[in-house]
């Protein structure tokens, strides 16, 4: 097999996906590098193709030389009749595991979604890449590049609602528990009102009543805000910005409290868990930090000895007092146990190439990563166990494109609800047992063997390498039409 091509060939794909997904115009050159995307991937089929084809050859050409060679191998003494090895009956063992191809079979571990069917929809009304999206109740929210956080209903997947008034592309949303609706001025008509917090690379966080569409407040931040989390209980909002900052802010006088360079690069996710704030930046570096009631922050960790293997940090969601899975765009889950600064892997690709960049935990303890498949270029979700990290299936269509960022929700009859953001925004909803749809309507949970293998201890997903293409020749232009998908088709993968 040509690993040296093949790998070259993957990197380009690569960073091809990290060009179509960069929340800024692209360059001329970068322009070239993403038109051969459908032409270096049919490339990648024939190289894939013709190791298949060799090696078939090869084998043939090796068991064919290994029955001459017993032949010769016969004792000139012996009588042929006599000692020639007899046919045997039995049959040839089966290809070891390793060479074998991984097959994606129905599930067979127990757990609560085993026998369950998706629905997955596609919500219409952005025109950039969907940056952020969250549930709430019956209403889904989403932010885009395109400057708008829109609101849709979960029934209908109608658009019910667009927020406009940031002047740079949206990149993260946060709901406002009572006590912090509590201390803002509103003018908001609406008992019980619910508000939204949304932050922009255009410098500003805004508050927004979400039934009304109002927008309750702006707070000026002086640097593009790149995450944002709410303190439960509190009328205390956080937000990391692009320059490394972590600020707490006060929602009634809209002034900071705390304020700190607590990151080299973008602080990318925030969450609170259990009294500590958990702030993970592009560098590579999580850090926790205990919250005090005025709002202060304190360092209990920093992840400083595994900052090389968590750089390209995307997201994390945090799993009992100590447990932080982590998504940082290369092959593998990371799981990080920050009392005792142990970092593990989880397998989330069956390829050396690919993404892990959203992750997200359910109600039901359920464990939700996305990845992406650099070869066929199509997303998937791995879902394992919450506790345990242990592997039980796989939803994945050949349309599904790369998911950036993920929510996950149970309707109000208890049925799971997730939403996923990229170049498309989807609605991913639970069938209810015994629902009948058209054939091709729905997605079923699979299992791939390959999955349970141990993560490889080293990656190596760098996506910057000027020498890469260098050697190449004039780019051809590739046919328009071989970007278009035909839709989605929602078959049962089997």
């Amino acid at each position: 097999m040509d690993t040296v091509l093949l790998r070259k060939i993957r990197k380009k794909l690569r960073q091809i996906e990290t060009l179509e997904h960069l929340q800024r115009e692209l360059t001329e050159s970068e322009i070239e590098k993403v038109s051969r995307k459908f032409e270096l991937r049919h490339e990648l089929e024939e190289v894939l193709a013709r190791d298949v084809t060799l090696d078939s050859k090869e084998k043939s050409e090796k068991k064919a030389h290994t029955k001459a060679t017993d032949r010769l191998a016969l004792p000139i003494h012996a009588k042929s009749s006599d000692n020639r090895p007899k046919p045997s009956n039995t049959p040839c063992s089966p290809p070891a595991a390793e060479s074998a191809p991984k097959r994606t079979l129905p599930v067979k571990d127990s757990f609560p979604l085993q026998n369950s069917r998706f629905h997955v929809r596609s919500l219409k009304g952005h025109n950039d890449l969907v940056t952020c999206a969250l549930i709430h109740g019956t209403s889904i929210v989403s932010g885009s590049c395109d400057t708008s956080v829109r609101v849709w209903d979960m029934s209908s997947g109608s658009e019910l609602k667009t927020l406009c008034g940031h002047t740079g592309g949206v990149t993260c949303l946060t709901l406002i528990s009572d006590v912090g609706a509590a201390a803002l001025d509103s003018s908001s008509s609406v008992p019980n009102e619910t508000f939204l917090a949304s932050g922009s690379s255009d410098c500003s966080i805004k508050v927004w009543s979400l039934n009304e569409g109002h927008q309750e407040l702006s707070i000026y931040t002086y640097s593009g805000v790149s995450s944002i989390t709410h303190i439960p209980d509190t009328q205390l909002l956080v937000s990391g910005s692009e320059g490394g900052k972590v600020e707490v802010w006060d929602l009634q006088t809209k002034q900071t409290v705390y304020s700190k360079r607590a990151h080299e690069d973008s602080v990318i996710t925030l969450q609170v868990h259990f009294g500590f704030l958990y702030s993970g930046s592009v560098d590579g570096f999580l850090k926790v930090w205990r919250i005090s009631s005025s709002g202060s922050l304190s360092l209990m960790h920093s992840s400083d000895s595994h900052a090389h293997s968590l750089q390209g940090l995307s997201s994390l969601c945090v799993a009992g007092e100590c447990s932080v899975y982590i998504a940082t765009r290369g092959t593998s889950l990371k799981v990080l146990n920050w009392k005792q600064d142990r970092l593990t892997r989880l397998s989330n690709h069956l390829l050396d190439s690919g993404f892990v960049d959203s992750v997200a935990l359910t109600s039901d303890n359920l464990l939700i990563a996305s990845g992406y498949n650099i070869d066929r270029g199509y997303g998937y979700l791995n879902v394992r166990n919450g506790d345990t990290g242990m592997y039980l299936g796989t939803l994945s269509h050949p349309d599904l494109p790369r998911i950036m960022c993920l929510f996950a929700s149970q309707s109000l009859n208890g049925r799971c609800c997730w939403v996923t953001g990229g170049r498309e925004l989807l609605l991913w909803e639970e069938c209810p047992k015994g629902t009948k749809l058209p054939e091709g309507k729905a997605l079923q949970f699979q299992f791939c063997s390959g999955f349970l293998e141990p993560a490889p201890d080293t990656e190596s997903e760098e996506d910057e390498d000027s020498e890469l293409w260098e050697a190449d020749t004039d780019s051809v232009s590739c046919n328009s039409e071989q970007g278009k998908t035909q839709g989605w088709l929602w078959c049962v993968l089997i």
